[in-house]
């Protein structure tokens, strides 16, 4: 059996068997892994809060021989980010951010940019709670840039020329916005006004720390979290569940 200890940020815990919990985790050496943490649903668990969602811990594991479940032996709390487990409205939002890492990476692929990304996203949400939506709408421009996605926004992903006053429609698979000549004739994407098109180069372009310079209304900053999960979606081809759950319990 081959051991292992990685920092690594909490995605998914569940309960296992008569006392364990299975874990999802993303690890900033080794990507994201499954793991079993043995007797962590007993009362004195030595893992106690260190499972809780996007908890940052020191974590040692072990990897049997064959089989891809390691074994969690240890996990010492580094960051518990206490300030967003204080709000329904935040834990609810950090749903659907581990679920958008659930579904579009796969397992054992370490990324240090995507690690540090993620944490600076977390830092946000804590200090800039106000504006929590864009701070998840930043962090998805990003994420697709890492993934290998990114989404053209100044000229026409088809033809080359500039965006201009008539807006754009974003459409997956074919690198971002397309001027309103080159879009196909049916569905397959999300109009965007030329007022939205601006909030989406904003995002992409400003610091966290001055995400609510902004000043956006909660509806707008609602519905262009919508249009970057939606193209999210259907980038990665799959659907997140997290979001209609966020819609019917968080309505603007």
């Amino acid at each position: 059996m081959n051991f292992w200890a990685t920092p690594g940020l909490v995605l998914s815990a569940r309960p296992y068997l008569e006392a364990d919990k299975l874990v999802q985790i993303y690890t900033r050496q080794f990507g994201k892994i499954r793991a079993r943490a043995k007797g962590a649903r007993k009362p004195k668990s030595r893992f106690s809060s260190a499972l809780e969602l996007f908890t940052e811990s020191s974590l040692a594991f072990a990897k049997p021989a064959s089989g891809d479940l390691y074994l969690l032996t240890q996990a010492k709390l580094l960051n518990g980010f206490p300030r967003l487990k204080e709000d329904f409205g935040t834990i609810t939002l950090l749903q659907i951010l581990a679920d958008i890492l659930q579904q579009s990476l796969q397992e054992g692929e370490p990324d240090e940019e995507l690690y540090r990304l993620l944490k600076e996203a977390l830092e946000a949400l804590q200090s800039q709670s106000e504006c929590r939506e864009s701070v998840l709408g930043v962090f998805i421009l990003r994420f697709l840039e890492g993934l290998g996605h990114p989404l053209e926004l100044e000229v026409c992903a088809e033809c080359g020329k500039s965006l201009g006053s008539t807006g754009a429609f974003l459409i997956p698979h074919r690198g971002g916005a397309l001027g309103l000549e080159c879009s196909p004739s049916g569905p397959g994407g999300a109009r965007v006004s030329p007022r939205q098109l601006a909030i989406l180069r904003r995002w992409r372009s400003l610091p966290w720390e001055r995400l609510a310079v902004l000043k956006m209304g909660k509806a707008h900053e609602r519905e262009m979290l919508f249009i970057l999960l939606a193209y999210l979606e259907k980038t990665i081809e799959k659907p997140l569940r997290s979001v209609d759950y966020y819609r019917s319990v968080l309505p603007v």
